[in-house]
């Protein structure tokens, strides 16, 4: 299949505030753990003046809700600005209650604010959302595959059927991400082809992407759509993984693959939100920026053609790309921020992969100044008029706009 250079982000929600959700959601904890057994409280400050959050890194707006409309404002039209087509929402479910609704609710507003601004929105399935980590009462495989198929049919009718779903040569996209080893015990959580054949149903025009990691044995890439390798390929000084490359271009051509799929990295530390979980944290340098640089170059390299940031903005696990600031947030991990460098790096890298043309680089840092103007309290049309411009490309606009609402 011939396609056009897409670059879409794995997009992280169920970040909360108390004034918007009630609670902190991910900036306290992760997802599946109690809040008691989380070490972070938001709600105190620290000696540097910032929030106690679960991330080594403080984004430079602070700590936001993923369900706040301005907040995907921002988002959006930063990823826009760096020539990013897509976020790509982790799935787990409609029925597991809890959390995944109000999961539910944001994604569902960025939907929306995506058809706003001409952006798309995915989905990656969790396979584990129909085993019993999500649905106790999943007692064999026949279960979980009924149940996968309910949610496909949700999905389909929920997201699929916007216009903002992101869709490759007109066929909707879900990527996939599982756990364990393909065609195993019937508990672990990850489905194989000819489960997802009777999951969606027989021939389907979704296009479905299964993922990769170092430590899985049993994945015939042919008999998917494509292939895309997961953030742990990258959890050592190693910025490619010959194996994969291998297999994704043996695959190429034969029965169902489509295309090369890839995924770029900047670096892992989770040791903020590691120490509530049951494992020695995990930290893998950004080597000063070095890392991103060579994951892209590996991608280039390889002739990926889907290519995944790997993460837009997962704090918990310090693998985002969103701007942060450039300071020390915990003494525990004590390392500074990295501000827009990884931004302007993916700026960089899109152009040559895209070839599209970017707004000029000055407007990397208006979304920022907009987003902070929708928080001043400034009447919403003034706002709407500054990002009418900066959508336009009109950077002297946008920037006067707000340099006369004074931010």
């Amino acid at each position: 299949m011939e396609i056009k250079p897409i670059l879409a982000a794995h997009y992280t929600i169920s970040y909360r505030i108390p004034g918007i959700s009630g609670s902190w959601g991910r900036w306290q904890f992760l997802p599946g753990k109690k809040p008691a057994e989380g070490h972070h409280q938001p709600d105190h400050i620290l000696a540097n003046g910032e929030h106690d959050i679960a991330s080594v890194y403080m984004p430079v707006i602070g700590p936001y809700d993923s369900g706040d409309p301005d907040l995907c404002e921002y988002h959006i039209l930063l990823a826009k600005s760096v020539g990013c087509d897509a976020f790509l929402v982790d799935w787990h479910g409609h029925q597991t209650g809890g959390v995944t609704e109000k999961d539910a609710q944001q994604l569902e507003t960025l939907l929306r604010m995506a058809e706003k601004l001409e952006f798309a929105v995915g989905l990656c399935f969790n396979d584990g959302c129909c085993f019993p980590e999500y649905q106790p009462q999943v007692a064999n495989r026949e279960q979980a595959i009924a149940l996968a198929s309910e949610g496909i049919r949700h999905i389909k009718n929920q997201y699929m059927s916007s216009p903002a779903y992101l869709r490759i040569n007109g066929r909707p996209v879900l990527t996939i991400r599982n756990c364990g080893k393909a065609g195993r015990d019937w508990h672990w959580p990850f489905f194989t082809r000819p489960e997802w054949d009777r999951i969606v149903n027989g021939p389907s025009d979704i296009l479905l992407i299964q993922n990769y990691q170092m430590q899985r044995d049993g994945i015939d890439f042919t008999q998917w759509d494509s292939v895309y390798p997961w953030v742990s390929i990258y959890f050592s000084d190693y910025d490619t993984d010959e194996t994969f490359w291998e297999n994704s271009h043996h695959a190429q051509g034969k029965n169902q693959y489509q295309f090369t799929s890839g995924l770029v990295n900047a670096g892992y530390d989770d040791r903020a939100a590691g120490i509530s979980q049951d494992r020695t944290p995990r930290v893998f340098s950004r080597r000063q920026g070095e890392k991103y640089s060579a994951t892209w170059e590996d991608n280039l390299h390889n002739g990926a053609q889907f290519i995944q940031i790997g993460t837009w903005n997962n704090h918990a696990e310090g693998t985002g790309i969103e701007p942060v600031k450039e300071i020390v947030l915990h003494k525990n991990a004590a390392v500074p921020g990295w501000g827009y460098r990884e931004l302007i790096t993916t700026r960089e890298y899109a152009v040559r992969f895209t070839k599209k043309k970017l707004w000029p680089l000055p407007s990397l840092f208006l979304p920022e100044r907009l987003y902070r103007l929708r928080k001043s309290g400034a009447p919403a049309g003034r706002g709407d008029r500054i990002r009418l411009y900066l959508l336009e490309g009109d950077i002297t606009g946008s920037t006067l706009g707000l340099e006369h609402a004074g931010v």
